[in-house]
């Protein structure tokens, strides 16, 4: 797919709500320019029966698309024309035909395309994560999603390629239940369990970590 890129400008494709990136180049500016990662969710043509990799699209974080479009690096756009085709057109599309009359029919559909405003904040954890990943990406760091270590965020000091996430981010309050376990789990992970405050002019990190002796957590306050 070639880049539909204007003045520089990168095309997120939104649908559902959710930002996705189909062009490799696009993607590979994205990580190495930017320290945007997204996740890559498709299957390799090549190889399309294995799970160990992952090929386009890259479906990127709510914060990682708000982030890119606040800072002018890319913008939210949707093509129309894919939603409003009738099914029984579309039917009629062998997905093997390479003619020229169906390839002209589908320029003719990536061509409509517009520019669409970004989703909306709808509740405040939203827009606490998104202040907690603005002011960590912009320290330098790079973010991945968190939830597989039971967190918000993976924090890494560099590309995740190179480099084994540091810290786990907490957005939001939790239970002293819960954060013993999550302490665990950060520990035997090698990782630190961080849990960002919004103190309403700046982002304050409280680090924890378990006392062996009392096995209670014990908390500092923490600066990046």
């Amino acid at each position: 797919m070639e880049s539909k890129t204007s003045n520089n400008v990168i095309d997120i494709h939104m649908i559902n709500n959710k930002g996705f990136i189909w062009n490799a180049n696009d993607w590979c500016i994205l990580r190495t320019t930017h320290r945007v990662l997204g996740s890559l969710i498709g299957t390799l043509p090549s190889t399309p029966r294995q799970e160990d990799q992952n090929g386009l699209p890259c479906l990127l974080l709510p914060e990682e698309v708000r982030l890119l479009v606040e800072n002018c690096i890319a913008r939210t756009v949707a093509y129309p024309s894919f939603t409003a085709l009738c099914s029984k057109e579309t039917a009629k599309i062998n997905p093997f035909e390479t003619s020229p009359d169906v390839m002209i029919h589908l320029d003719e559909i990536c061509s409509n395309i517009i520019e669409v405003p970004l989703p909306v904040f709808i509740n405040d954890l939203e827009r606490i994560r998104y202040k907690v990943f603005k002011d960590l990406w912009s320290k330098g760091f790079y973010l991945t999603c968190g939830m597989k270590f039971g967190g918000d965020f993976l924090v890494y000091e560099g590309d995740p390629l190179a480099y084994h996430a540091k810290y786990i981010v907490n957005c939001r309050d939790l239970d002293k239940q819960i954060m013993v376990s999550r302490s665990r789990v950060s520990s035997i992970t090698n990782k630190k369990m961080v849990l960002a405050k919004d103190d309403g002019n700046s982002i304050m990190y409280l680090i924890y970590h378990l006392d062996d002796t009392s096995r209670n957590n014990n908390k500092i306050n923490y600066s990046f």
